[in-house]
């Protein structure tokens, strides 16, 4: 075989297996978030076919606040503000601008990030090793949705949306989230614009 076909053999194995383990993070900003001026409150995430039950929007919720902190954001605790701005607007399925400025005004928070679960399952794959050995394993696919509005405006300033495959149904939510989270484009501290 030729050294030119090897070459072209070896790519295309690369690509398509770079391509077929995770989809490539979509998002959009409509501005830069001061990560050091501003609280961000994050609500509940729709879990994926809510009727079963998985608790994959409590999970995404709480690894995005984790992520966010970590990052340097100021993460605004919905657990205790939302006495204020009363549970039951929390759990609102009609969210207008209107309702975004108004509860990020009771709970205190500059935006607020919403989303959904759109990808939480298992399934087998055939992995192999040097095409001789080879053994199913289990993959964990999780898909998340995010938005985050300003509780000035109303208006949506970032949205973003990933699946990630890993092990565990954790590993591949902290990666999707991990990645989500890096898409936002913030100010860089002590510049103004």
């Amino acid at each position: 075989m030729s050294h030119k076909i090897k070459v072209i053999l070896i790519f295309s194995f690369v690509s398509l297996f770079a391509l077929s383990c995770i989809s490539k993070p979509y998002s959009f900003n409509s501005g830069k978030v001061d990560k050091s001026a501003v609280k961000i409150a994050v609500l509940g995430f729709k879990d994926y076919n809510g009727n079963s039950g998985n608790n994959s929007g409590e999970l995404v919720r709480n690894l995005f606040e984790g992520k966010l902190q970590k990052r340097g954001y100021r993460v605004v605790c919905i657990e205790k503000t939302s006495p204020e701005a009363g549970l039951e607007v929390l759990d609102d399925k009609n969210r207008s601008s209107r309702w975004f400025i108004d509860t990020g005004r009771s709970i205190g928070a500059d935006y607020i990030i919403y989303g959904s679960v759109h990808d939480y399952s298992v399934y087998q794959s055939y992995t192999t090793f040097i095409y001789i050995f080879g053994w199913l394993e289990l993959t964990s696919s999780v898909g998340v949705t995010a938005r985050m509005v300003s509780c000035s405006t109303g208006e949506m300033v970032w949205s973003g949306s990933i699946t990630r495959k890993s092990y565990s149904f954790n590993d591949a939510a902290e990666e999707a989230v991990y990645e989500l989270i890096r898409t936002i484009k913030y100010k860089p501290e002590g510049k103004t614009e």
